[in-house]
């Protein structure tokens, strides 16, 4: 089993990225890995319950279909505090499971694992 590391940085503006990241998630964590995803800057938004609700790619991937398989297996979302803060999200507002966290650990999850970044 191998540890994966997703880190997503744009938000609503581009779906296909987006849904990419997730739907990538989803398949190693399918396959057994251990699967962390990590949103930055505009991508903290998937971390905000019902944002990602009618996210799609043109292929017509979903976005929130994949998040709520990630969520079910308790993979781990970690979202930038300051990029929250300064978008005035709350700890109260994001999906199950999804916390808080810093660059440091960012680096840290990055250190230990194979990065896929969007």
């Amino acid at each position: 089993m191998e540890k994966f590391l997703f880190v997503l940085s744009r938000g609503l503006e581009d779906p296909v990225r987006a849904t990419r990241a997730f739907q990538l998630a989803k398949v190693a964590k399918e396959k057994g890995h251990e699967v962390n995803v990590f949103l930055v800057d505009d991508a903290v938004v998937y971390g905000v319950l019902g944002l990602a609700d009618n996210v799609k790619a043109p292929t017509g991937d979903d976005a929130k279909a994949y998040i709520d398989y990630l969520v079910e297996k308790k993979v781990a979302f970690y979202i930038c505090t300051p990029c929250a803060r300064y978008r005035l999200f709350g700890e109260d507002e994001f999906i199950e499971g999804a916390k808080l966290s810093t660059a440091a650990h960012l680096i840290d999850l990055a250190a230990e694992s194979k990065v896929f970044t969007f």
